[in-house]
């Protein structure tokens, strides 16, 4: 009995222990005037720095250590009420009634240009985006998260997806999660979330946070969020209207109401309000609603502050009203939040309307010292800068240059200017008693009342927990549908282990395929992957049956990463299985199986694949890739082997095995061995990364990538036939020019030096596109060049330009400006030998539910018109 009672007592000390010293609880409930509750009011303990939240019934509740404090009470459109209170022990009750706030209207409410006074605010705001933004450097604080997830409706897709799953959510139901963290933040934007404490019942695994806090860490101070465009992004004028709505005073400042209406229905514009400071021009209060393709998601954020003039969030409030393809439910989630350190950026220049306390008198000196220190170009750029935060009324010209000089000034402090690593934005990690808490410790450490609903599954949550925790694992693996998962395919994984097994199933879309040469061909492959402190392996294994010649296929993928910190990647491949002449760039499996199938067209040509090779890649400095391979290849000539099609009199339409190309010859197509050689520089000049589970992964250059490839064949090497040697030149590039504009561009030039026995798999080949269906986009090819019709064995070049916005052309009509559609226009060159220049323009659309894409394309041979076509793209799951 003692050794039971240790067990579980002992794990949950460490947590429970230090909320004990913290015995008393003020409690009670907000409501407006007329008695009604006010449901999700922020409660505020200055002294403290603790903020929490009141739930749906307006009821609250707050956990404190005996003292005096002042509680500050506030709700968008109520007055402000403080009140200060003495806690000894036990519980005190504090009923709050909150009169409705009465903004007040200036009597001028449109500005010398005839616009309203709000822009004159705004301006302000963005202006002063960059100092709010870079004001804290680091913060320490204790998150209590609460999400809430009711379902009323499941699709019949979902139902059917999900049939015999144990995570299936049910209709009708209502779920819980709870948890309690402790956040570590570091500028600019690094978050350590150690999750203390969690409870869920949540559909999936129980510990998982949800990455929710990746939400309550946003900065509304930054120009976007993800895809969101912000009402402070230095652009907002280009998507926004915005509206004076009346001021009042709180906190002895004068708070401007400002309603934020979007220009145009966009998933990627926020409406709503904000509560802006006059003099200051910080936030004090959001209330934003933006249209996802959940459903309208709304946050209201309050702030409070937490040092003198830090005015950061205290509580949040998330809601989505979830109504996509047929599943209808609400998730909510709440926040209080307990600050224990704060450190603020010194090096940055407060705005000139912000006192400086008495007791900072030194640190003035200092300053002053400073300054004189400083050239007298940054004295100028000091005093122009407070000469336009002087001003009652910006232009936009002044609220770029004011901002221009805010941002510089924030860069010149940032003491990470010129790293080129990118700490990672969010970690998390979980305590490994933070399921093993029981009821009591939650009813010390929640801040937040919970309403009578969610008190109804308290129990039954506790009850689910504690059978969890008897049988919990981070592997997934257990019972599994054994039909199912040869059907499907299935994946488990050991968080543990730091390992992953997967299967594909026999009716994956890459797995199950048809062509002329193989027939039906019907297989899977299995994956297993482990990671190890300082090395990780992965191995794959592939086996198909090709009906039609009666032959089993299969390849072997076995690699070993090292040297995590050059991205050192080892790897063995060897394998017998039909390979498309046109390799990687040729047309996707799936879409060929359809158009032979259904249409007699059947386009892929294929050689069989006998061959092993070894590879090596590893970054010698930061920046600069080196990759090199050898390959010795039995290359075996095909044919036809089938003519089943689903309508005969499509039949007409089957050609042979042999691409369109006029430099084809038999010996060419003939089998024959190789024994290759390739390298391939590759070298990206300030190339950003980031380091995750201790290996280097590159993220963004603002500089081209330059890259060198040669490849030759040894003949005579193990009785091999081919000769030559094929050397190619690329320099490629991203330029993004707004907040989701960018400019992409990629120049191709090679040549073979020596073609004394060159085969037809060698040529050079072109990402060519002709189907009126294409997987995964329409990205870098050629989409009306018939395959394999400028396969080339002499020089030749390669241009690509595009161009993507989310609002181009078509996205300005007013029934389509509220998709998150991409518009993008595409320039396309290729200049082979024996053929005139061929020019291709096009306009598309993608992200169109996400996963498609429509366009259209127009080509050009010399000065002649070659072809227009109208095309689909589909970005299908599980499609390589």
């Amino acid at each position: 009995m003692k050794k039971w009672l240790l067990r579980i007592v002992f794990p949950i000390l460490p947590v429970v222990m230090p909320l004990f010293s913290f015995g008393q609880v003020i409690k009670g409930r907000v409501t407006d005037n007329t008695g009604r509750p006010i449901p999700y009011a922020s409660i505020y303990a200055k002294e403290l720095r603790q903020g929490t939240t009141s739930n749906s019934d307006g009821d609250y509740m707050l956990r404190i250590p005996s003292g005096e404090y002042s509680f500050v009470f506030r709700s968008l459109g109520y007055e402000t009420v403080e009140r200060r209170i003495k806690v000894n022990t036990g519980e005190v009750t504090l009923n709050i009634t909150m009169p409705i706030k009465p903004f007040l209207i200036a009597p001028v409410t449109v500005g010398g240009k005839g616009e309203d006074i709000a822009y004159d605010v705004v301006r302000k705001a963005i202006a002063m985006a960059p100092y709010y933004r870079n004001l804290v450097s680091e913060y320490e604080a204790e998150v209590y998260l609460k999400g809430t997830f009711k379902v009323d409706k499941l699709s019949r897709l979902v139902k059917r997806s999900l049939k015999g799953s144990p995570n299936l959510p049910k209709e009708g139901a209502f779920y819980l999660q709870e948890s309690y963290n402790n956040v570590k933040f570091t500028a600019p934007e690094k978050v350590d979330q150690k999750v203390k404490m969690i409870r869920s019942n949540f559909p999936g695994e129980v510990n998982s946070t949800d990455n929710i806090l990746g939400f309550i860490s946003a900065n509304f101070y930054q120009p976007k969020v993800g895809e969101i465009i912000l009402p402070l992004a230095p652009y907002a004028f280009n998507h926004y209207q915005f509206k004076y709505e009346g001021y009042a005073f709180q906190d002895n400042r004068a708070l401007v109401k400002i309603k934020v209406i979007p220009k145009r229905k966009s998933k990627q514009l926020v409406d709503g309000y904000m509560y802006i400071a006059e003099d200051y021009w910080n936030l004090h209060e959001i209330d934003f609603t933006v249209q996802s393709l959940a459903g309208p998601f709304r946050i209201k954020q309050t702030f409070g502050e937490v040092e003198r003039n830090a005015w950061l969030p205290i509580s949040q409030y998330f809601d989505i009203d979830a109504n996509f393809l047929g599943n209808v439910g609400r998730i909510e989630y709440v926040t209080a939040i307990k600050y224990l350190s704060v450190k603020l950026n010194s090096k940055v220049k407060p705005p000139v309307k912000i006192d400086v306390k008495e007791a900072e008198t030194k640190q003035i000196a200092e300053d002053t010292q400073v300054k004189r220190n400083t050239s007298s170009r940054k004295q100028k750029e000091d005093a122009h800068m407070e000469q336009l935060l002087a001003k009652d009324n910006l232009t936009n010209r002044e609220m770029y240059e004011l901002q221009k000089l805010m941002h510089k000034q924030v860069r010149q402090s940032d003491s990470l200017p010129n790293k080129l690593e990118v700490p990672s934005p969010l970690t998390i990690t979980v305590d490994s008693a933070a399921t093993k808490t029981d009821t009591m410790a939650w009813q010390w450490v929640r801040p937040v009342a919970l309403n009578a609903e969610e008190f109804k599954v308290n129990r039954a949550i506790d009850r689910e927990l504690q059978l969890a925790s008897d049988s919990i694992s981070a592997d997934s693996t257990g019972k599994i549908n054994v039909l199912k998962t040869l059907y499907m395919g299935h994946a488990w994984y050991n968080a543990n282990k730091k390992s992953t097994f997967r299967f594909s199933g026999f009716a994956a879309p890459n797995e199950l395929r048809f062509n002329t040469v193989d027939g039906f061909v019907v297989g899977a492959s299995g994956s297993y992957r482990k990671q190890y402190s300082r090395n990780g392996i992965y191995i794959k294994q592939s086996a198909y049956y090709a009906f039609a010649r009666h032959t089993l296929m299969g390849e072997t993928d076995f690699r070993f990463s090292y040297a995590n910190m050059k991205r050192g990647l080892a790897s063995i491949r060897l394998g017998c299985i039909s390979y498309d002449f046109n390799g990687d760039a040729g047309i996707s499996p799936i879409i060929n199986s359809t158009a032979t199938l259904w249409f007699g067209r059947n386009y892929m040509k294929l050689y069989e694949n006998r061959y092993v090779s070894l590879s090596n890649r590893i970054d010698p400095f930061n920046g600069f890739e080196v990759y090199t391979a050898v390959s010795l290849a039995r290359r075996v000539e095909l044919n036809n082997n089938t003519d089943f099609i689903v309508f005969r009199q499509n039949l007409k339409w089957y050609t042979p095995n042999t691409p369109a190309n006029e430099w084809i010859t038999p010996q060419n197509l003939s089998t024959h061995s190789v024994f290759e050689g390739y390298i391939r520089l590759r070298f990206t000049p300030f190339y950003h990364y980031r380091i995750r589970d201790g290996r280097k992964q590159m993220l963004y250059s603002r500089w081209p990538t330059l890259t060198v490839q040669v490849k030759k064949a040894f003949a005579d090497v193990f009785n091999t036939n081919a000769d030559y040697v094929h050397w190619e030149t690329m320099v490629s590039q991203t330029i993004r020019t707004g907040p989701s504009n960018r400019i992409t561009y990629k120049f191709i030039y090679g040549d073979f030096a020596r073609k004394h026995n060159l085969y037809f798999v060698d040529f050079k080949h072109f990402n060519t596109m002709r189907v009126p269906v294409v997987t995964p986009s329409f990205n870098e090819g050629y989409q009306n060049v018939s395959y394999y019709r400028r396969s080339t064995l002499g020089s030749y070049a390669q241009a690509f330009l595009g161009y993507q916005s989310p609002y181009l052309a078509l996205k300005y009509l007013p029934f389509l400006s509220n998709r998150i559609w991409q518009e993008n226009l595409q320039f396309a060159f290729l200049k082979t030998q024996g053929y005139k220049p061929y020019y291709e323009v096009g306009y598309f659309i993608s992200q169109i539910g996400v996963v498609g894409g429509l366009g259209v394309f127009a080509s050009f041979e010399g000065s002649q018109f070659h072809s227009l076509s109208v095309k689909l793209s589909l970005l299908i799951p599980g499609v390589e």
